[in-house]
């Protein structure tokens, strides 16, 4: 029942849960579900960042404020050390502004899971995986727009030299192991963002029932195990706050490195 009560705070639900024994909820609207208003909150604060940072960048106004200058920063880092050492000098300012929106709403969907009451919608499969899908499209369909498709089949077609008529067979061995990277590539992407956010909330959520399992043993073990507990997810949480912008920059990172190997194959 206790493993149960903690999975309720890392899946998606109708309703938000304020006081659960209280029976507080607020049940949301319009079909919406708790990760779905999540996500659209994400959007909006990508909209509140990326607006002004336009305008200012069009009228050549400087950044003013720490507010300002940590996303200028952190978005230049995005683009100075990740697209253009990934996708390459030439295309990198293509796909910035994808990457920077990827790595923002990543990043925000992770946040919101360390305020109470909420969750994270990357915790997800249906959104880490809404995600890899997007990646995969933009990956292979860039590739395709940029070389045709006719030069990005033959690319992952290789010329081999094999005794006994071998080598075609080979070749299409290499391109069903080519094809099916590719979405393993995917899948990947998707797995270790939902299983790390996945893991991690599921954790706290659990560590946290262990204050309801001292008080059903027995009174004297409520004080020990709640500072205990609550001490133990305070640490994890600032450690959760890490591995938001960790993961938010690592599906980044690979979206753009895969990127540039379908543009660049040969390089």
């Amino acid at each position: 029942m206790l493993l149960a009560d903690a999975f309720d705070h890392v899946v998606d639900s109708p309703r938000i849960d304020l006081f659960e024994s209280l029976g507080w909820s607020i049940h949301l609207p319009f079909g919406l579900t708790k990760f779905m208003l999540l996500e659209l909150v994400a959007a909006g604060l990508i909209l509140a960042i990326f607006v002004p940072m336009a305008k200012r960048a069009q009228s050549g106004e400087p950044p003013r404020g720490w507010f300002a200058n940590a996303f200028e920063s952190l978005l230049t880092f995005i683009r100075e050390r990740v697209a253009k050492p990934a996708v390459g000098e030439h295309d990198a300012d293509t796909f910035v502004p994808l990457l920077w929106t990827v790595f923002l709403f990543v990043l925000f969907c992770n946040l919101l899971g360390m305020i109470p009451f909420l969750g994270s919608p990357t915790a997800s499969f249906a959104v880490t995986g809404a995600l890899a899908v997007v990646a995969f499209v933009t990956i292979h369909g860039a590739a395709i727009a940029k070389q045709g498709f006719g030069h990005y089949a033959r690319a992952h077609y290789p010329h081999i030299e094999a005794p006994f008529g071998m080598g075609p067979v080979i070749a299409m061995m290499i391109v069903g192991i080519e094809v099916f990277g590719h979405f393993i590539k995917a899948f990947v992407l998707a797995v270790r963002l939902f299983a790390n956010l996945f893991a991690g909330h599921l954790v706290l959520a659990f560590i946290l029932t262990f204050i309801v399992m001292a008080r059903n043993v027995h009174w004297s073990l409520l004080g020990v195990i709640s500072v205990g507990s609550v001490s133990m997810v305070v640490a994890l949480s600032l450690l959760e706050i890490f591995v938001a912008f960790l993961q938010a920059f690592i599906f980044t990172y690979l979206t753009a490195l895969f990127l540039g190997t379908a543009l660049h194959p040969h390089h």
